[in-house]
Parts: C-alpha cells; structure tokens; sequence
C-alpha cells in the first residue's frame, strides 16, 4: 500500500490553456456536477445564464460523488460540445 502525504511537495508545470470552443446555440453543454452542497446550484446558474445570453438549450447533466473521480461515459463525452465542472461547498 502506498501511503502519500497530503503536505508533500509538489512541483507546478505551466501548461497553456485549452483553447476557448466558439460555441453555437445548437451547441450541448455538459453539466457536471459534484455532491458538495451548492454545485448543482452554481451550475443552474451557469445554464439559466447560457440559455438566456447564448440562446443554447441542450444540456447533459452529470452528477458524481464528491469523493470518487466521475464516470465519464462515452455517450456524455462524445455528445458534449463543452462540460462546466463545479466544486463548491
């Protein structure tokens, strides 16, 4: 069993940023959301927000344990245009 140490060192890698999808109001939106309390919430937001402004309506929520990395399936990522992830407390 490997045991690691939350306070261990760790080293930062720069990396660029994705680039930014030109997103179309066909476009699906993935929703994808931890069990920590307000991330469903935030995420409402962030589609009632896209809805209004960008006039897209096509979205596929996901919801994971907060705890566990979450089950992207095959259908969620081949049918998502681009995914907002929350963690929120």
């Amino acid at each position: 069993m490997e045991v690691m140490n939350p306070c261990g060192v760790f080293e930062v890698k720069s990396a660029p940023l994705t680039p930014r999808a030109a997103l179309e109001a066909d476009a699906t939106i993935g929703l994808l959301a931890n069990d920590k309390k307000n991330a469903d919430v935030l995420l409402k937001c962030v589609q009632r927000y896209l809805s209004e402004r960008l006039g897209i309506n096509n979205f596929r929520w996901l919801r994971k344990e907060a705890t566990r990395p979450a089950d992207l399936t095959e259908e969620f990522t081949r049918d998502c245009d681009a995914v907002v992830a929350a963690v929120c407390d």
